[in-house]
């Protein structure tokens, strides 16, 4: 285990106090319901073809977007090549594009990507611009070349391949436009994504291969090349797709809410057992659930990966490392991961300009769940005192960019516990499941948030001003 690995998750932990039993959370009404997602919402179609080797992934997408106001290009943001991906080795580079059938030439621009990649930021040019209400289909082949024993979302091992937000996402955020925000070099997502609905997910594999990923299971069929089979996929509304590709096994299990829990891991075992993961996320998504509102997609897909650097969340999916048996960050891990399937998953944020909306968030309702919640000032270092609500550019400077977890994930968790002790657990928690209930399949923002809390608890919104969360 490399020490690496767990540098995240303890600074997920605040061990100085828990909550008494007049905090305990408030149970979620029976009847939550969230916002149903945007009839507009874009429609994605994605291959992934691991059949040379699992090292390359040949892509190919199309995506039909619908303009809300007057476009005239369209932007996809090349997420994969954020600085600390490329330093592991993966880039994603387009080779082709289209625009209703017509052959077009993109534009890239850097936006903090590396030199020695295409960018994070490509523009299509449209023949005419989209009214509001009108629509256009765009067609991108790509190659994503995958690190090896990569600590990332992407990588690859011998007979193990795993890759996240590893295509062009569109770039188009509701009611606001494009996401331009650059990448830059520090740990954590950048990404900005508006829900779509994943109409078809094929993933081309040699057959001895097992692939999980995001959204329903179809049936395998054989593949058109002789040896290989075909994965597929596909999911009403998710923002990200993450995929695992190799020589698994698989435990699966049934929640008691009718969610299909399925852990895979490595052939040749891993140091907590499947079936332990299965029933800790079992326990996490009962006691999320109850607190938010009901687990928002039909299944989870968990995959442990021995070069995971902890745990990196996806719509309806989640990267793990490998823990060791009865390791101290087991819960608090699984917890914390499981609540990302609300906060970015079900409500999305822009991760580059206002982190804390889903780590602070996350961080908050996994110290609730395992009891570790407290009021106690964290220990931080001054420089990052007050600044919840900082872009990841802020925390990416030299002078504060390891401490990271401690301005964003600790300080915005203490914020948080502040702000409901402040208004009482009740009414706190009553307001932050209207907020899900409101904001779900929607990109949040700061300003969304301290609406949510603004006309029953303004001594709330008081607190998360004084972190810095809020103007």
């Amino acid at each position: 285990m490399k020490a690496h690995r767990l540098l995240l998750a303890g600074a997920l932990a605040l061990s100085a106090g828990c909550t008494g039993s007049e905090d305990e959370p408030t149970p979620a009404p029976a009847d939550v319901s969230y916002a149903r997602p945007w009839e507009q919402r874009p429609v994605v179609d994605l291959r992934f073809d691991l059949s040379s080797g699992l090292d390359t992934v040949e892509g190919s997408e199309t995506v039909r977007f619908t303009a809300e106001r007057r476009v005239c290009g369209l932007v996809f943001r090349l997420w994969a090549n954020k600085p600390e991906t490329v330093a592991f080795g993966s880039e994603l580079e387009v080779t082709a594009a289209s625009v209703d059938g017509r052959s077009v030439t993109p534009h890239y621009a850097a936006a903090g990507a590396p030199a020695s990649t295409q960018g994070s930021l490509l523009r299509l040019p449209l023949q005419h611009c989209l009214r509001p209400g009108h629509g256009t289909t765009a067609t991108l082949d790509f190659v994503l070349r995958l690190g090896e024993h990569a600590a990332e979302r992407l990588g690859w091992a011998p007979d193990l391949a795993w890759f996240g937000t590893g295509f062009p996402v569109l770039g188009w955020q509701r009611g606001r436009g494009w996401a331009t925000n650059p990448v830059v070099n520090q740990k954590g997502e950048t990404a900005s994504s508006e829900a779509f609905r994943l109409r078809s997910l094929e993933v081309v594999v040699p057959q001895q291969y097992e692939v999980v990923a995001t959204g329903e299971r179809l049936p395998r069929r054989p593949g058109t090349e002789p040896g290989t089979a075909v994965e597929s996929f596909r999911a009403p509304s998710v923002r990200d797709v993450a995929v695992t590709v190799g020589e698994l096994t698989t435990y699966e299990l049934e929640t008691e809410g009718g969610v299909r829990l399925h852990v895979s891991g490595p052939a040749d075992g891993t140091g907590t057992a499947l079936a332990d993961w299965a029933h800790e996320a079992d326990r996490a998504i009962a006691e999320i659930s109850a607190l938010l509102g009901p687990y928002p997609y039909p299944d989870l897909w968990l995959s442990v990966i021995p070069d995971c650097p902890t745990g990196i969340e996806f719509p309806g999916a989640i990267q793990f490392t490998d823990l060791p048996a009865g390791h101290d960050a087991f819960e608090l891990l699984v917890s914390h991961e499981v609540a990302h399937m609300w906060f970015y998953s079900l409500i999305g944020n822009n991760q580059g300009t206002s982190p804390w909306l889903d780590e602070a968030l996350a961080t908050y309702v996994q110290q609730v769940v395992d009891d570790t919640l407290t009021t106690t000032p964290p220990s931080i270092i001054p420089a990052v005192r007050g600044h919840v609500g900082e872009p990841m550019t802020w925390y990416a400077r030299p002078e504060v960019s390891l401490a990271y977890a401690q301005g964003v994930y600790r300080q915005g968790a203490a914020m948080l516990a502040e702000a409901r002790t402040t208004v009482g657990a009740e009414t706190f928690d009553r307001l932050l499941r209207d907020y899900v209930a409101a904001q779900a399949h929607r990109i949040a923002t700061p300003d969304d948030f301290a609406a949510a809390f603004a006309d029953a608890a303004p001594r709330a919104v008081s607190v998360f001003r004084s972190y810095g969360a809020i103007d």
